[in-house]
């Protein structure tokens, strides 16, 4: 064996007995011995880390203990023989954007997009603050460069700021998970406000569970943020947020359709893509959700995908389904104008069909009407002006603040003076209004629905 290779292989062997004996006797003697590992426990890969030999956490495939081990993720000292210096420094959600750069975004994991993340209208919020403030004239444009992040590290103060604190600063990833009470603490979290799905039940043999990390985004995350406003993941499913009151009544009394934060709601008919399984994530795109990088002042700059995505002519589609086959637009360009990375397969019939990115089933795709959605005379519609089959309408909608009483601010986890109450006339469901949106840098026009938010 050359020279070289015997002192590598001596070397490697005099350390880990080093290390060894470091890890064994490194704890103070007023430890119990529960608290001391009594082996060394090393990766595949040869790394080590003392935390696998007393953790039998087991998360998922993509992040096998076996491989990655615990320190990489959650940091702290895999190195220290006992508890204390062993957990000193430890993450226990490395999802949180406050250490995503040290966790998920370190080199080898996923840099790229915790980039994309941080500057994503989830994580800023920028069109609901700056619209917000521009309605309240507070500022002469609704496309300022404002995020959660500023607000907080500016100590901006305004009448609409603190509405914005308390009615809808828990819906940003910013937020530290579990840090509010009741309901809103399962929100917030960064990454993992996406990604986390629950545990399989009866994980290991001690009954411990570890989160779970996945890319097929369950709904049930979604519509944690996207139920007020526009309501756009009740709509989805059919669920009209009623007057209130526990209305309508049910043999006298008030109704179970209730959401986890007390409002009642009513069944109403679903959006055709929920009744045929699609979620979420089979239409939105990675970088629609995570964003590209670029901090977007509102929502449809950083959205792509639009009905005619899906709903095209072969030729388009064929495309679609090449470009997926191949994965040839992952570079997107920065204004995001390259065609969306969508499911699309091609059959062995030849038709085309979009695949369940959870389920793997494939729903068929069909055409525009030729008649109805390709007349002139329609040129100007929105696909959702004709095919939404109802949506939600407040009307009366405004606000109070009373200065006397407290209410929590949830940027900063505190209760501050001043308490906002929202009151409208009633709520409809019937054929809703329409208005013209001028589209920005374009002469077109295009007729929409005019929802809440």
């Amino acid at each position: 064996m050359p020279l070289r290779s015997l002192l590598t292989l001596s070397y490697g062997f005099f350390l880990t007995i080093i290390v060894t004996c470091a890890c064994l006797f490194s704890a103070s003697p007023a430890n119990s011995t529960k608290n001391r590992v009594d082996r060394v426990t090393t990766t595949v890969n040869g790394r080590i880390d003392l935390c696998l030999s007393c953790h039998d956490e087991r998360p998922d495939k993509a992040h096998a203990r076996e491989i990655l081990g615990c320190a990489i993720c959650h940091k702290g000292n895999p190195l220290a023989g006992d508890e204390l210096r062993a957990h000193r420094g430890m993450v226990l959600n490395p999802g949180e954007l406050q250490y995503a750069d040290e966790t998920c975004g370190q080199t080898g994991c996923h840099p790229r997009e915790v980039k994309w993340v941080k500057n994503s209208l989830m994580a800023t919020n920028r069109g609901i603050i700056s619209t917000l403030r521009y309605y309240w004239g507070e500022t002469d444009d609704h496309n300022e460069s404002i995020s959660v992040a500023r607000i907080r590290a500016g100590h901006m103060k305004s009448p609409a700021l603190d509405y914005y604190r308390k009615m809808c600063g828990s819906c940003h990833l910013s937020m530290k998970r579990h840090s509010l009470p009741g309901f809103l603490a399962e929100k917030g979290g960064g990454c993992t406000a996406c990604h986390l799905r629950k545990p399989p039940v009866g994980q290991n043999k001690k009954g411990v569970a570890h989160i779970q990390i996945t890319r097929n985004i369950p709904m049930s995350n979604c519509i944690k943020c996207h139920n007020r406003s526009g309501r756009i993941g009740l709509s989805y499913q059919g669920k009209f947020e009623s007057e209130g009151y526990g209305t309508p009544y049910q043999d006298g009394g008030l109704s179970h359709l209730e959401l986890i934060d007390g409002r009642f709601f009513q069944k109403m008919q679903p959006d055709i893509h929920y009744e045929k399984g699609l979620i979420c994530i089979d239409c939105h795109t990675q970088k629609e959700v995570m964003g590209n990088g670029t901090s977007y002042p509102h929502f449809e700059d950083q959205l792509q995908v639009k009905c005619i995505s899906c709903h095209t002519n072969n030729k388009n589609l064929e495309i679609l389904a090449r470009q997926r086959a191949t994965r040839t637009n992952r570079s997107w360009t920065p204004d995001m104008t390259a065609p969306p990375l969508l499911n699309i397969k091609k059959t062995m019939e030849n038709a085309f069909v979009l695949e369940g990115k959870r389920d793997k089933r494939p729903y068929p795709l069909k055409p525009p009407d030729p008649t109805s959605c390709k007349n002139p005379v329609h040129k100007r519609l929105s696909c959702q002006a004709c095919h939404s089959r109802w949506v939600p309408q407040c009307y009366g909608c405004h606000v109070r603040d009373d200065r006397s009483q407290y209410q929590l601010d949830k940027l900063d986890n505190i209760e501050t003076p001043g308490r906002w109450q929202e009151y409208r006339s009633f709520m409809r469901f019937e054929s809703p209004a329409l208005g013209v949106l001028k589209e920005k840098n374009t002469a077109g026009e295009e007729i929409v629905l005019l929802v809440p938010g």
